[in-house]
């Protein structure tokens, strides 16, 4: 089995025209894990976003640019941490194709999710 593409969306196309195979308890082991990892993710996300309104830095003018730093550093980890949680999804997804484990409704929601993050990134 050789798949150029490692990538989420590489994986997901390579489950589905059967370079990328797993047995169906290994794919569930690693769905779960994927989605372990996204949820904890999910708790970082909202600690994150805390972050984002930040006060006690006074009313001087190199505060208040301190403070938009902080904040803005604060949006850069949301940002990071989302688009980490959603590869995690996406990779679950690819997983439980590959494991043959998806109904043919959960295909298309999984592929239009894919697809979707495709256009975003």
């Amino acid at each position: 089995m050789t798949i150029d593409d490692t990538s989420p969306t590489g994986l997901w196309q390579a489950a589905g025209d059967g370079r990328f195979r797993l047995e169906a308890d290994a794919a569930r082991e690693c769905a779960a894990h994927y989605g372990w990892i996204a949820e904890e993710l999910t708790a970082r996300i909202g600690e994150a976003r805390e972050l984002n309104r930040l006060s006690g830095f006074g009313g001087f003018d190199s505060a208040q640019q301190l403070q938009g730093g902080f904040e803005g550093k604060a949006q850069q980890a949301v940002d990071a941490l989302t688009g980490a949680r959603q590869t995690c999804r996406e990779l679950q997804a690819a997983v439980l194709r590959a494991g043959g484990l998806l109904a043919e409704q959960d295909l298309t929601t999984a592929a239009a999710m894919i697809h979707h993050a495709e256009k975003v990134s």
